[in-house]
């Protein structure tokens, strides 16, 4: 019988999935606090080796009928059929560092818009999602000045408007949700790789969560903020996650994720759209 998987084995696409149905359920049954979870699922849509994904759900308590469902390989086991595939939301994120956000003065934690339960993935969306065909560009630098104007640029001119539920910016890509237009309660995912593309992913949007309108982004501010980010948290060799720019609630906010060198821990800020930092959360 050939050997299951080690610690360093790549993660899947389908990995990093069926993780996120498992955060899903600890969500739903209050296990996670809404900040832990959002950065729990960012992580899991990041992580490339499965014991990274591992380590984001071992201590979490699920019944059977959701692991079993939706395994996420573990080292030394064999592959189990993947019958279950339970998108995290943009991410998004967009994902980074497994840090709670407790509750503070300011804006409500920025929360990804996935569902409070697990749902099965259904056939086709419960009403079909525009196909936007990507308009390739070259590489796209989401994370860098020039990068940020092009994006929100092809954001207007692909669905004519700023607004944004919420934006993940990585190096190479931007994972997106807007609200479906049939349906205001639920969002439509897009993925950036230097032009849009509907993902087919339709989701509940989580209860008092708003919008973005990337028009009152200060585009330079954030990459100032980008820049200091490491610095502001107490790693200053340290790199930068992701930055999520998302409305939880009361007031859209920048959120600024830092990896440390070896990319085990870091830290994150959160600022205003115009670049101003109200809360630094440092490296441990």
């Amino acid at each position: 019988m050939a050997s299951g998987p080690s610690s360093q084995t790549r993660a899947r696409d389908l990995d990093r999935v069926n993780a996120c149905s498992q955060l899903d359920a600890a969500y739903a049954d209050g296990q996670l606090g809404a900040g832990e979870y959002h950065d729990r699922s960012a992580q899991a849509m990041s992580a490339k080796t499965l014991a990274e994904l591992n380590l984001l759900i071992s201590d979490l308590q699920l019944p059977s009928a959701v692991t079993e469902q939706a395994p996420v390989r573990t080292p030394g086991s064999p592959r189990r059929a993947l019958r279950i595939a339970v998108a995290c939301g943009a991410v998004i994120a967009v994902g980074t560092i497994g840090l709670a956000l407790t509750g503070q003065d300011g804006p409500d934690p920025v929360v990804t818009p996935v569902p409070a339960q697990v749902e099965k993935p259904l056939a086709q969306p419960e009403v079909a999602v525009p196909a936007v065909e990507p308009i390739i560009v070259g590489a796209a630098q989401p994370l860098t000045q020039d990068g940020i104007y092009a994006l929100f640029e092809q954001y207007r001119q692909t669905f004519g408007d700023l607004t944004v539920h919420e934006l993940g910016l990585y190096d190479k890509y931007a994972i997106l949700s807007r609200t479906a237009p049939d349906a205001p309660e639920k969002v439509d995912r897009y993925d950036f790789r230097g032009g849009f593309k509907s993902s087919g992913i339709r989701t509940q949007r989580l209860p008092g969560t708003g919008e973005v309108d990337l028009a009152q982004v200060n585009v330079g501010a954030l990459v100032a903020l980008i820049a200091d980010a490491p610095r502001l948290v107490g790693v200053p060799d340290g790199t930068i996650g992701h930055v999520l720019l998302a409305d939880g609630g009361k007031g859209p906010t920048i959120n600024v994720y830092v990896y440390d060198k070896a990319q085990t821990g870091g830290g994150y800020l959160r600022a205003t759209l115009g670049g101003d930092v109200w809360q630094v959360n440092p490296a441990n």
